[in-house]
């Protein structure tokens, strides 16, 4: 799991707080959290078919902060889940259909390279990866946004890392969506799943994998401006995932509507 340092000052729920390399905190999944997120790319999609049991890496889209670590990095998805891992497999191909993989060298190679060693697909960085987000299966997303955390007790929740204050590491930065938060956090149920049995280090991550209980629905974005598809920007598209299928939806004149219903079935 890649971690840079950086300066440790951040812009927490909007107000310009800045706090002590003890307090600020990289955050992963925290257990009031609404969502566990992830980035899908062809090597972890590749990985999940091989495994009976597949395992996703929490993704934070805040700025790292050389200051430690909170939360849980890792969802597994077991028994009740197998159809969603499949589907989410089968949804990730189809979305490639129009948006190609972009790739990018992880050293440079000269375009004249003669060795056919250095083309090999684990000397690439595949930058477009696919943002998918874990809920609840009864999670309403188009009435209650995508991307939102909605934890009150957020807060709380890093203490238990060692934190006695931190940032909230919102994947939409506005006032709208922090007002959003605020205003529906005690009515929106966090993502149920299964705690691991780990002692928590302080300052760390816990890595054990977490389970969910019950069935979850996946949401895969074809982009990751967060901001549009929370102001409802028209033509802005995602696939819900569910252990039954998957559905195509597409915002048209600021409502969320089935692909087909919109375009039809040419894709």
């Amino acid at each position: 799991m890649y971690r840079s340092p950086h300066i440790c000052y951040m812009l927490t729920l909007g107000l310009l707080i800045f706090v002590s390399q003890a307090q600020a905190s990289n955050n992963y999944f925290l257990p009031g959290d609404a969502f566990f997120h992830s980035i899908l790319t062809l090597k972890s999609i590749k990985k999940s078919e091989q495994e009976s049991e597949p395992i996703f890496d929490y993704v934070f889209v805040c700025k790292p902060a050389f200051c430690g670590y909170a939360g849980y990095s890792r969802l597994k998805l077991d028994r009740q889940n197998q159809e969603l891992a499949r589907n989410i497999q089968k949804a990730y191909f189809q979305i490639r259909k129009s948006i190609p993989i972009e790739l990018e060298g992880k050293n440079i190679i000269p375009l004249s390279a003669p060795d056919k060693q250095l083309w090999k697909p684990e000397n690439f960085h595949e930058t477009n990866g696919l943002s998918i987000f874990f809920y609840n299966a009864d999670y309403d997303w188009q009435r209650r946004n995508i991307a939102i955390k909605y934890n009150e007790d957020w807060l709380g929740d890093l203490k238990l890392f060692g934190f006695g204050g931190g940032r909230y590491c919102e994947f939409v930065s506005s006032a709208d969506a922090v007002v959003a938060a605020w205003a529906r956090g005690k009515n929106v149920p966090p993502l149920k799943v299964k705690i691991p049995d780990t002692e928590i280090e302080k300052f760390q991550t816990v890595d054990t994998p977490m389970s969910a209980p019950g069935p979850l629905k996946a949401l895969i974005l074809y982009n990751r401006a967060y901001k549009q598809y929370f102001n409802m920007k028209n033509g802005m598209e995602l696939l819900e995932i569910t252990n039954q299928g998957m559905t195509h939806y597409i915002i048209h004149r600021k409502e969320w509507k089935k692909y087909d219903d919109v375009y039809g079935d040419d894709q």
